[in-house]
């Protein structure tokens, strides 16, 4: 596996548990961040005794999302860490619970699409800031975002970057249930040990059918190519300027 300290996996009752673990940086994601997530997703999906897979962040919040700085590495291949991390929570088949709590924005948002189980407390904070960034939303947020909430939400969102709650994420449906702040992490480990009782041929064959995720990375793809064009404007206007 490609180790960063900052991502901590362990297995304990066919739970794998990767926690995000940068609380000094509120968990912001760098480079060797994003490609140690994919790897350990690719191979928590490949070991026989983990039955599902849990995310959780240290500290205060659940993740700041992209660090910013390492959008200096950016324009991103597709063999690069951004994209492989893209494609690899895409492709995750066997079931995925998060735990957020603080806030989450950016990809910390983007990712949870892509998760079966998501427990939030009321009070979490949300964004998804990218008209802001000046580049497009990534992990085929642009397809999933409107499936989850609607599209007069999505626009609202995506056009506007505006904070929303954990209750209104609920409500919404972009999470799946709501807890006590101090609770969240314990009732994500109730719900993961809970998913990894049931029969894994069904589980897979019902995500595969609720989250065709072959449907998913063109796009993913699509948007990869926008960031790294919008990142290539911005650097050749700041050049300009000089």
């Amino acid at each position: 596996m490609n180790n960063t300290e900052s991502i901590q996996c362990s297995v304990q009752d066919g739970v794998w548990h990767l926690c995000i673990a940068r609380p000094e940086k509120r968990n912001a994601l760098t480079m060797p961040m994003f490609a140690a997530i994919a790897e350990a997703l690719k191979t928590a999906d490949e070991r026989d005794d983990v039955r599902c897979m849990l995310v959780t962040g240290a500290g205060e919040v659940f993740s700041a999302g992209h660090d910013l700085k390492a959008f200096d590495e950016w324009p991103q291949q597709p063999q690069d860490a951004v994209p492989s991390f893209l494609h690899a929570i895409a492709d995750v088949r066997k079931p995925v619970v998060m735990a957020v709590h603080g806030s989450a924005t950016g990809i910390g948002v983007t990712w949870l699409l892509h998760a079966d189980w998501v427990v939030t407390s009321s009070d979490t904070v949300f964004r998804l800031p990218f008209i802001d960034l000046g580049i497009v939303p990534e992990a085929a947020s642009t397809l999933l975002l409107q499936q989850a909430v609607g599209l007069p939400r999505a626009k609202r969102l995506l056009l506007g970057g505006e904070k929303f709650t954990g209750a209104e994420a609920c409500e919404w449906g972009l999470v799946a249930e709501v807890s006590p702040a101090i609770d969240v992490a314990a009732r994500a480990w109730e719900r993961a040990k809970f998913l990894a009782t049931k029969d894994p041929t069904i589980l897979r064959r019902i995500k595969d059918w609720l989250h065709p995720s072959s449907e998913y990375h063109q796009r993913i793809d699509e948007e990869v190519i926008e960031i790294n064009a919008a990142i290539g404007r911005r650097r050749r206007s700041m050049e300009s300027m000089q």
